[in-house]
């Protein structure tokens, strides 16, 4: 329940630069989705098995239409190619399971050691873990942590109440429709965070969970998680920090000197944290992590195992890729604090060039980028992503919000900047 107060033209390797703009093609944005009901012509279970070559090919026709984050034309994705050697490790595990630690024992191993690291970067020593398919499963586990946890103190009966902003990811629109609570959006500053001045007013002490946001997928906003923090935990209600887009960002852009809040367990008030490794951590898809400040939160979400020697879960899911959570391990120690640093660097770097790009082709940036996403104000978004698209460029518009919505990512090269703004140029007709 909530309530309210195309194809790319470079599949060579060549990136395109500004003086090689791509042409529009046929596909277009709406011939690219299937009818509705559509089935594809042979989609039996064959009889006999195709051979090899032929099951290749046929997946190759599938794919044929796929971008990849390398060639420069994707410019809407927090996701990107991960580190070569998550890549490598990823691909040779593929068949474990963190769902069965007899046969993988190292899988517990490893999630304890990544849970000490990402506990370590977010200043949270000794907090409680678990690996996640991504940060809509953590938003799910930490909200219903958060909904034990308030039976505890109010009974069975007691509504919970969850609070946050509007900004906030909409993963907790399907938590609200599959966990026993009601949802209670508050509308976001001008900077598009949340406004604490409405926030922190409608916080009791019989509220179930506030939830941060530390990097709004839409527009990278991130919660004054501090101000939230202080007031819910003077009320004794727990705070949850969304940290899937800005938990590898916001650490390292501090220690950068960028003006940005405290997100992690060193904020006093602050219970647990979503973060995304498979973002900007570098690890494959699906690479998630929730951390836990009071371990009891964590064995709050135990469903016992039906094997003896079997460990209990404590995840959403029964069959977890290991195979993941193997490569988050390896991406993070291959990186390194330094590693991540410099990356968060030259996303910055980036960031800047492409704001400057747009300001001088006569686009307004609004509002001024926190992390990695830069927000345009045009009058026809979709338009702009839609002739975008026709021309083998993907950028997204944020519909709530009526904005161009741009990621800049570690996949991306500044000549690639620099012609994805000069398109927008080219299609927006001279100015906005």
């Amino acid at each position: 329940m909530t309530t309210r107060p195309s194809s790319s033209p470079y599949r060579t390797g060549s990136p395109p630069t500004e003086n090689t703009l791509p042409t529009e093609n046929a596909l277009s944005p709406e011939s690219a989705l299937p009818p509705e009901n559509a089935l594809p012509t042979e989609n039996a279970l064959p009889e006999e098995g195709l051979p090899a070559e032929r099951v290749l090919a046929d997946l190759a026709g599938l794919c044929a239409e796929d971008h990849d984050y390398r060639d420069g034309t994707v410019f809407n994705s927090i996701c990107s190619t991960p580190l070569p050697i998550a890549e490598r490790v990823f691909a040779a595990h593929q068949q474990a399971n963190l769902g069965d630690n007899r046969i993988f024992p190292s899988l517990p191993r490893a999630e304890a050691e990544v849970t000490a690291m990402l506990a370590a970067l977010l200043d949270g020593p000794g907090a409680a873990g678990v690996a996640t398919s991504g940060g809509t499963e953590a938003n799910l586990l930490a909200v219903l942590a958060a909904v034990r946890r308030h039976r505890r103190r109010f009974g069975d009966g007691a509504p919970a109440r969850v609070l946050l902003g509007d900004s906030a990811h909409f993963s907790f629109d399907k938590i609200a429709a599959l966990l026993p609570v009601e949802v209670v959006r508050v509308p976001s500053d001008q900077r598009l965070r949340v406004d604490t001045g409405r926030l922190l007013p409608l916080i009791t002490p019989d509220t179930a969970l506030v939830v941060a946001t530390a990097g709004s997928s839409e527009s990278g906003a991130v919660d004054d998680v501090p101000a939230i923090a202080a007031h819910a935990s003077a009320l004794g209600v727990p705070v949850h920090v969304d940290a899937a887009t800005g938990g590898f960002l916001v650490p390292f852009a501090r220690e950068l000197g960028e003006p940005l809040p405290p997100i992690g367990l060193s904020v006093p008030g602050v219970t647990s944290v979503t973060l995304d490794p498979h973002k900007y951590g570098g690890a494959p898809i699906p690479s998630g992590h929730v951390l836990f400040r009071d371990p009891e939160d964590l064995a709050a979400l135990r469903t016992a195992s039906h094997y003896r020697g079997t460990f209990d879960h404590h995840a959403l899911l029964g069959t977890r890729p290991g195979g993941a959570l193997l490569a988050t391990w390896a991406a993070l120690r291959a990186q390194g604090r330094s590693g991540y640093r410099a990356a968060v660097a030259g996303l910055w770097e980036r960031r800047e060039l492409l704001v400057r790009l747009l300001t001088d082709a006569g686009f307004e940036v609004a509002p001024r980028p926190e992390l990695t996403v830069v927000t345009v104000r045009h009058p026809s978004p979709e338009k702009l992503v839609d002739a975008l698209e026709r021309r083998g460029l993907i950028a997204s518009v944020a519909r709530r919000l009526g904005l161009l919505r741009l990621v800049v990512h570690w996949h991306q090269s500044e000549q690639q900047l620099r012609c994805l703004v000069a398109v927008l140029a080219e299609v927006n007709g001279g100015g906005p």
